[in-house]
């Protein structure tokens, strides 16, 4: 079954928001090249966001969790916001 994680993303007056659109792109191809099935920004509202990733299965992303958590950890807020905080766990229905 499909592994799902979703990191939560404040944003303030400084985003530029072409950056934030190329850098997610950027990023959730670099997850996807390392084993994600694909992702998604979600904008919330004007000032909240989401990335959501879908993995094949929990031992894809135990693999690429330490890369993952980096690049995180690395964003800066005028390119993609302040990470306000994440959750995973496994799909339990898909259609």
């Amino acid at each position: 079954m499909s592994y799902v994680t979703v990191s939560t993303w404040a944003y303030d007056e400084t985003l530029d928001e072409a950056a934030l659109v190329e850098s997610a792109q950027e990023k959730i191809s670099q997850i996807k090249a390392m084993g994600a099935s694909g992702g998604y920004l979600v904008r919330v509202s004007p000032n909240e966001g989401m990335i959501v990733m879908i993995y094949p299965d929990e031992g894809i992303w135990n693999r690429v969790r330490d890369t993952v958590l980096h690049m995180r950890a690395e964003t800066r807020p005028e390119v993609g916001g302040t990470p306000t905080g994440a959750m995973n766990g496994p799909a339990v229905v898909s259609v």
